[in-house]
């Protein structure tokens, strides 16, 4: 039993560092085409969204 649970908790750990990788990168992506200037502020919103994600979870 415990294997079982040690192994749903990589896989959404695993899970959850491809969400904050695709989000970084959704970010630059925002940068490059000009919607967002400020590195920073784009920084801050992922922070901010997956902060408030990992909490509703």
């Amino acid at each position: 039993m415990a294997v079982a649970v040690k192994e749903d908790y990589q896989t959404a750990l695993d899970e959850q560092q491809k969400e904050v990788r695709n989000l970084v990168m959704e970010g630059l992506e925002q940068i490059k085409k000009g919607k967002m200037k400020d590195f920073n502020a784009v920084c801050e919103r992922l922070e901010k969204k997956y902060t408030n994600e990992a909490i509703q979870n």
